[in-house]
């Protein structure tokens, strides 16, 4: 073996050293009018190679000796093609290029190996995000809030009073799971966070990408691809690949922003009408949110760069909760009270309390955030032929988010009196995180005998600590009013290790042949940490009391554990251009998984140029998403209360006896078919459109099921009772679905003069629905042994249905419009969120206090248009304020339409469904510069 492991390396290493010696091509530089260097400009030669400039605009691109058409372009600048004689050596050819007045000039290499390739030349539709240049004129601070009002396949809204999705927000793509769309960094996958959604919002069930642990001012583009990709890049690529590019420029840039909501919001609708009172809207200022970021670029040695991040935040919390009407203090007067005697002695004993019933608002908002981010991306060229490089981030956050209020009528009467000695009126108990995000890629790219080759290792790790403060383990309260209120309640973790081998040549056959192939390995491992004991435990089973930290039990050592697997994957990938005008792509990827097999995937893409401004673009492929370690592993028991009955309730791994015993499927991989077709055309000088209609069929779809019983089943009685629970869910491959929609994107980009214009108008209108049968009910996935259990509604229910059909817009529209004159510009944009839905697993009637009515709780939220404004002005020539309002006009989602849905008067909004949150206005200032 080390004799063969010695010739191969002799022979790339002979490959190596006669490419030095006999290299030729062309070199030089590419800037702008004012002589700035241009960093990351493509640089492609017809039929041949690709490259980009390095920090100073400086670039290499090896050629065989003959005659080329060469490209130089870059985002937002016009291309511009020269006729190239190349002959022994190197070339010296240096390039101006001026602005655009269309955004042709966009050069993608998200969805393509093949170099040079426009958005509107590209196979299927791409987003091109130029977040450098947004952010300034926005008062969104992180990604997810950033494409939320920019992309319109993009769907991304804070959580609230759902543990640990209030500090992670999970973000769609189309509509779909957040685990159905594949994020990668500079071209490399990115890793999952180790948090799961397990409570009951959109996205129940699935494991998301923490964007937000990127600091937006680390990035110079976002470029997302709006199609399958599983073939090009493996699991999760379902709806599309978000490709977050990091800068590289050099110099020094920076902003401070602040900002906070100003609103105001029906806080009392339901209770004016349960406690007789008139009170209108109340005004609020909460939320405020500071941000300081900071990079800095520089050449490393003559030709390389390396580019720092540094950036920190810190976000209020924000309230819209609504103010509580149901029973606070327990009624001590004897007898059974009436409804007007128990409100009565609320309000005597608030008043000698000197407390209003706000005093006992939940936080129904944003969570309290604060959080530093760093990044590093840099390359160094070895020679000519050979670039280092190495990119990576880490950040770190800590987060408070609030549960329901332990009111002191809700404390149980036999531990009442210690608690409330501690308590004396009840409390908030609180979830606080802590968020560590840490990424390192590194490698060898560069070219060997005509092929160009990228060699890396990307490690990525998440880890999300829990502490629950302001709380109690009741059991500890039986016989003490001395107890803890604070716990570790536990910590999970997710490591990635990943080695990717990717080549690629074009070739002289037709107009060009671009071939690409490679390999990766993967490595994940997923771990549970359990908590301080305090945190979990029962110390009293018998007391009837619930165990564990009020609001979020600890994890147990029975759940804790470390789990890996590994992942073997090969592929090729073909870009034929026939003519000018036809394009073929073909890909074909094998994935091997040790925890549950092999996968083959497929794609195929076209585009045909029907004149030199209208094209017509398709893709079918196929596709799979690997069941996450944290579906396949989380594991979690509760102690729950329902009508003073105390249960053990949990989630248990697929895999687990009492998975097997209810008839739960072995967990296995999503599949999917993907088509697409569509339109680009570029309609007049800086006025363009693209069209893509699309449907995506998912089978085996995995969901979080809801809790299971025996149900009268001894058999499954005595399961449960062997695992200490009396109920359970699993995750499951339950369901089919399918997602349809056409998605446009309308641009005009014009200068005059001393002005520039920039027009853009997008939308996204989607149709998401799970497979039914001929009957029209829901096709459900499942063994004899749970059908014959009679629980399928447990399984998958009309809940279930409506957050994946209806629980995010339907559609999306974004008008934006940008102007610029000397040094004032003014950012002007207006989105348009669809209707969302919610249905209930509550079918029956019931008394509505607002119209008094017997009416059912599922309720349609109407569309809502909100309205941005942003003016800017250049105080110096590198030295910008800009001031502005999200949501301007103070738009809020429609309130609940029925009073058993606010609980008790708590919830005036919505938060099981998402549109664009409900926080009301946002004012904000920014200074930003750069030297």
């Amino acid at each position: 073996m080390r004799i063969i492991l010695k010739k191969v390396s002799l022979f790339f290493l002979a490959l190596f050293v006669f490419n030095i010696i006999h290299a030729q091509g062309v070199k030089g530089k590419v800037t702008d009018k004012s002589g700035q260097p241009i960093s990351g400009a493509t640089v492609s030669a017809t039929a041949s190679a690709a490259t980009t400039t390095d920090a100073e605009g400086n670039y290499t691109l090896t050629l065989q000796q003959g005659s080329y058409q060469i490209t130089y372009s870059f985002v937002g600048y016009e291309p511009q093609t020269l006729k190239t004689a190349v002959a022994a050596g190197f070339t010296d050819q240096n390039v101006i290029l001026e602005l655009s007045s269309t955004s042709l000039g966009e050069i993608i290499v998200t969805g393509t190996r093949a170099l040079g390739r426009s958005k509107l030349a590209s196979l299927s539709p791409v987003d091109v995000i130029p977040v450098a240049q947004v952010t300034n004129n926005i008062g969104q601070v992180d990604l997810n809030q950033i494409l939320n009002y920019i992309a319109p396949s993009f769907q991304s809204s804070r959580q609230t009073v759902t543990d640990g999705s209030d500090h992670i927000d999970p973000a769609q793509l189309r509509g779909m799971g957040a685990d159905q769309v594949l994020v990668l960094v500079n071209g490399k996958r990115r890793h999952q966070t180790a948090l799961v959604n397990v409570n009951g919002t959109v996205n129940k069930g699935t494991v998301s990408t923490d964007l937000n642990s990127i600091p937006a001012s680390s990035v110079e583009r976002i470029e997302i691809l709006r199609d399958g990709a599983a073939a090009q890049y493996g699991s999760d690529a379902i709806a599309g690949v978000i490709n977050v590019i990091i800068k590289k420029n050099t110099g020094l840039t920076g902003s401070v922003s602040y900002g906070s909501n100003v609103t105001e919001y029906e806080k009392d609708y339901f209770a004016n009408k349960a406690l007789g009172t008139n009170n209108g809207k109340t005004s609020v200022t909460d939320g405020g949110t500071f941000q300081a970021g900071l990079n800095y670029g520089t050449k490393l040695l003559k030709k390389g760069y390396v580019n720092l991040t540094a950036e920190f935040t810190q976000r209020d919390a924000s309230n819209r909760a609504g103010t509580y009407y149901g029973q606070i203090y327990p009624y001590t007067a004897g007898g059974t009270p009436t409804s007007q005697q128990i409100i009565d002695n609320d309000n005597a004993i608030l008043a000698s309390n000197g407390l209003t019933r706000s005093d006992f608002d939940l936080r129904f908002g944003n969570a309290k955030v604060k959080g530093i981010g760093t990044f590093v991306n840099a390359a160094l060229p070895v020679n000519d032929q050979v670039e280092a490089y190495l990119f990576g981030g880490y950040s770190s956050k800590h987060g408070e988010a609030g549960g329901f209020y332990r009111y002191p009528n809700a404390v149980p009467a036999a531990i009442r009196s210690n608690v409330l000695q501690v308590y004396p009126n009840g409390f908030l108990p609180l979830i606080e995180s802590d968020v560590q995000d840490f990424s390192l890629a590194g490698g060898f790219r560069g070219n060997l005998a005509g092929w160009n080759y990228d060699l890396s290792f990307t490690h990525g790790q998440n880890s999300f600590g829990f502490t629950v403060s302001n709380s109690a383990n009741y059991t500890q309260a039986i016989t003490s009013a001395t107890f803890p209120t604070t716990f570790d309640a536990g910590q999970l973790r997710f490591a990635q290790n990943t080695i990717n081998f990717d080549v690629n040549r074009r070739f002289d056959v037709l107009s060009g042949l671009n071939f690409a192939w490679g390999g990766e390995s993967r490595v994940e491992t997923f771990a549970v940490t359990a908590g301080e004991e305090s945190s979990y435990r029962n110390y009293s089973p018998t007391s009837g009391i619930t165990g564990g930290a009020q609001v979020f039990a600890g994890f147990q050592p029975t759940n804790a554990g470390k789990n890996s697997r590994s992942s073997y994957a090969a592929y090729i990938d073909l870009e034929q251009d026939f003519t000018e005008a036809f394009t073929v792509g073909a890909a074909l990827r094998f994935e091997n998984y040790t925890d549950f097999g092999s996968t083959l995937n497929y794609k195929l893409a076209a585009r045909y140029k029907i004149t030199d401004n209208i094209a017509l673009r398709g893709a079918i492929s196929t596709g799979f998403r690997a069941p996450s370690l944290q579906q396949r592993y989380y594991a979690k028991t509760n102690t729950l209360v329902n009508n003073g009955v105390f249960y053990e309730a949990g989630t248990f791994t697929n895999d687990s006896k009492l998975a097997q015993g209810f008839g739960i499927p072995t967990l296995k991989e999503e599949t999917s078919q993907n088509f697409s077709v569509g339109t680009t055309a570029k309609i007049a000088k800086g006025l363009e459109l693209t069209v893509d209609a699309f449907s995506i069929k998912v089978d085996n779809r995995i969901i979080l099921t809801n809790l299971f019983s025996a149900n009268g089943n001894t058999y499954l009685d005595s399961i449960l009772k062997a695992n200490n629970a009396n109920s359970a869910n699993f995750f499951a491959n339950a369901i089919n679905t399918k997602t349809q929609g056409i998605e446009a994107v309308l641009s005009y980009n014009t200068n005059f003069g001393i002005h520039a214009l920039r027009l853009t108008a997008s939308g996204a209108f989607l149709k998401n629905e799970v497979e039914k049968n001929d009957d029209g009910s829901v096709r459900i996935n499942a063994t004899p042994i749970l059908v014959e259990s009679g629980q399928l509604g447990n399984y998958f229910n009309r809940a279930d249905q409506s957050r994946i059909e209806l629980g995010t817009p339907q559609n999306k529209v974004t008008f934006i419009a940008d102007y610029k004159v000397k040094k004032f510009s003014v950012f002007l944009r207006a989105t348009n969120f669809g209707r969302v839905t919610s249905w209930s697993t509550v079918t029956t009637p019931s008394l509505n206090i607002i119209s008094g009515a017997q009416e059912t709780l599922d309720q349609t939220f109407t569309s809502k248009l909100v309205t941005d404004l942003a003016v800017s002005y250049d105080i110096i020539r590198n030295l910008k304020f800009t001031v502005g309002a999200n949501n301007l006009l103070d738009i809020y989602p429609d309130k609940f339409n029925h009073s058993g849905n606010s609980s008790s008067g708590r919830f005036v909004y919505p938060n099981l469904v998402q549109q664009h949150g409900f926080n009301g206005r946002y004012v904000f200032g920014r200074l930003s510069f750069k030297l």
